[in-house]
């Protein structure tokens, strides 16, 4: 008898949080509030990144388009040319992903912090890094 209130009390407890951003054991992640693709290409990739004689065609730095509509597919599971055993993106991983790692100034980097000529602010770095985390979605 004694054996069956903590089980009864635990089921409650989960049952109780499902609604309330809490993960449930069958409801998966609460939704993210992350920043889209859309919205850092528009604020970020095109007007600071994607600028002539860096990241666009026909030559792009590092054969990195940055364009829009191009983005996605020359960062994500790419891997990285200035560094090896680095990808560009890492969806869910910002800490190893080499243009998050670029933005921020992280040691590890090879050449410039990006973007050359400027830094990003503290709050721009922050939205491609949860950008990142959260999956880095084509959205």
């Amino acid at each position: 008898m004694s054996r069956r209130v903590p089980l009864v009390l635990f089921l409650l407890g989960v049952t109780s949080c499902a609604g309330d951003g809490v993960v449930s054991m069958v409801g998966g992640p609460p939704p993210s509030n992350a920043p889209t693709l859309t919205s850092l290409q528009s604020s970020i990739f095109s007007p600071k990144c994607a600028v002539p004689g860096c990241h666009t065609a026909p030559a792009p730095e590092q054969g990195m388009d940055l364009t829009e509509g191009h983005t996605y597919a020359f960062t994500i599971g790419v891997d990285s040319n200035e560094l090896s055993g680095f990808k560009r993106v890492v969806p869910g991983d910002a800490a190893d992903s080499y243009l998050y790692m670029k933005l921020a100034g992280d040691p590890r980097i090879v050449g410039e912090r990006m973007p050359f000529g400027g830094m990003l602010t503290a709050a721009e770095i922050e939205s491609v890094k949860q950008w990142i985390d959260a999956g880095a979605q084509n959205n």
